[in-house]
């Protein structure tokens, strides 16, 4: 039989999510610029427009839900533990977590088949509010 994870166990699970998610990005966003290098410029067209409206419009859409998605709480309430926290916020991070990756990985798909620079940045405005809603800034457990 296992044990109960640790707090700081459960901190290092939380982490390595947290960090796939943020790996898959940034590998997405590199295979894109090598196949870039190596496949001839797309022909422009109007769906093209579309998809980099559609693109920004999702990344504001996913700013937007943020605010309206439950947050953790800043800290454990009194009497609490750092355990308990995590059990009661993991969830909720990871959605967040998961609307901004949505947001970064359209745009950066976007970006690879337009190849204009808008989607481009902001997949990275997403990878960027993705980083900053890592789990040390929530609580750390050492």
């Amino acid at each position: 039989m296992t044990s109960p994870l640790t707090p700081q166990q459960r901190l290092r699970v939380i982490r390595i999510i947290h960090a796939s998610l943020m790996a898959g990005i940034i590998v997405l966003l590199l295979v894109s610029v090598w196949a870039h290098r190596a496949t001839p410029p797309p022909v422009e067209s109007d769906s093209f427009t579309t998809l980099r409206y559609a693109g920004l419009a999702l990344l504001a859409a996913t700013l937007v839900a943020l605010r309206l998605l439950p947050r953790p709480d800043p800290a454990p309430a009194p009497g609490h533990g750092a355990d308990q926290w995590w059990v009661a916020s993991q969830g909720r991070l990871i959605a967040m977590w998961a609307v901004m990756e949505g947001a970064a990985l359209f745009n950066a798909v976007v970006w690879f088949m337009t190849r204009d620079p808008t989607p481009l940045v902001a997949a990275a405005v997403a990878l960027v509010v993705l980083f900053v809603l890592r789990p040390g800034r929530y609580l750390d457990v050492s």
